[in-house]
């Protein structure tokens, strides 16, 4: 009984150095601001998932979340990128180009010309097929950056 009691205190003791670290943000880290318990931590997090507000939290910035830089730009990026694969993929051979541009705006790029430099080295890992997607093709500009 000794042990079990010291092992439950011991688990307390380290749960309460980490707390807010295990239950994030959310609505749970905004009522329940002292997690310094496991009680407390389970509450937190249950209050966070059953709200079901950590993703509107993230997406906006609220809730004591911080909202990805570039997250609206990844919607966008997306979509400009899928429907501008041609035109996307002449850009990147030749170094330079509006569709180029403004794939670099959409990644908050600082330096175009580096930029565009690296992906025209880097054109047939990029568009390393016929077939490549969209997807693809941003995951291979993002090892660029």
């Amino acid at each position: 009984m000794k042990k079990i009691i010291g092992l439950i205190a011991a688990i307390g003791l380290t749960t309460s150095i980490y707390a807010n670290e295990n239950t994030g943000c959310g609505l749970g880290s905004l009522i329940i601001k002292n997690q310094n318990t496991v009680a407390l931590q389970v509450l937190a997090a249950t209050t966070n998932g059953t709200s079901g507000n950590q993703t509107f939290g993230i997406t906006s910035g609220t809730s004591n979340c911080a909202k990805p830089n570039n997250y609206v730009s990844n919607d966008k990026l997306n979509k400009f990128v899928s429907e501008n694969m041609d035109e996307l993929a002449l850009d990147i051979s030749a170094g330079h180009g509006e569709t180029l541009s403004t794939v670099a705006k959409l990644m908050n790029v600082e330096n175009n010309a580096e930029f565009s430099a690296k992906l025209q080295a880097n054109f047939s890992n990029i568009y390393a097929s016929q077939n490549v997607t969209s997807a693809s093709v941003i995951d291979s500009i993002a090892k660029y950056m």
